[in-house]
């Protein structure tokens, strides 16, 4: 078996290179020839011993931000009824209300309004004000809800598929619903989106999938 001696393997007569028979040097005495080998054993790096020697590190290119492309909501039509009950409501509270004989009877007319105006009209409208597309550069954002909010993502390089399909009243108000399919259990509706041509094919440009024409429900 080789021994192991002090002139191989100390690290200062592996650095500075072979020295005295003592293992010794006398001072003053100028630095021996380095190893390169051995600085690289003990954790000094090549440079150091080689000028030639360089190492290039690739800077670490920064992902392009998340840009946002468009916001929107159900289109507006919805509340055309909404805010008909809300006029018909307080026109009628205001030419009956306080001429009834009793006065439990005009305090009933007053809660009667008082519900139809939250029920029909001020729900509605926050369920529509809750209700919101997004579009960026990266995915598809649906958010429903105020107080209970749901959220779904879906990001554009898993979409497959993306269609326009619109009823004839929609397509009167160039609105429609664009069904985006991301697999074979993923698909997000962007229900009576406004613009829904251009929205559809916004998306399509994106994910490469060109839309086809609009059709109507069972065309």
């Amino acid at each position: 078996m080789a021994r192991r001696t002090r002139e191989t393997d100390s690290f200062d007569s592996v650095v500075r290179g072979p020295g005295p028979a003592d293992g010794t040097y006398p001072p003053g005495a100028p630095p021996a020839r380095r190893d390169p080998a051995a600085t690289e054993r003990f954790g000094w790096g090549a440079a150091n011993v080689d000028p030639g020697y360089t190492t290039s590190v690739e800077p670490v290119r920064p992902t392009a931000p998340e840009t946002v492309l468009v916001r929107t909501r159900p289109h507006a039509r919805r509340l055309t009824v909404p805010v008909l009950v809300l006029f018909a409501t307080v026109t009628a509270f205001g030419y009956f209300g306080g001429r009834f004989p009793e006065e439990w009877q005009n305090w009933a007319a007053l809660a009667v309004a008082c519900a139809l105006v939250f029920f029909a009209t001020l729900l509605p409208f926050l369920a529509w004000l809750g209700h919101r597309y997004t579009v960026t550069t990266r995915r598809i954002i649906a958010r429903r809800g105020i107080l209970v909010r749901q959220r779904q993502d879906v990001y554009l390089a898993r979409v497959s598929d993306v269609r326009l399909r619109r009823t004839p009243l929609q397509a009167a108000y160039a609105s429609g619903d664009v069904r985006v399919v991301a697999g074979p259990e993923l698909t997000l509706i962007l229900h009576d989106v406004p613009s829904a041509r251009l929205v559809a094919d916004l998306l399509g440009d994106l994910t490469e999938h060109p839309t086809p024409p609009s059709h109507l429900p069972g065309s």
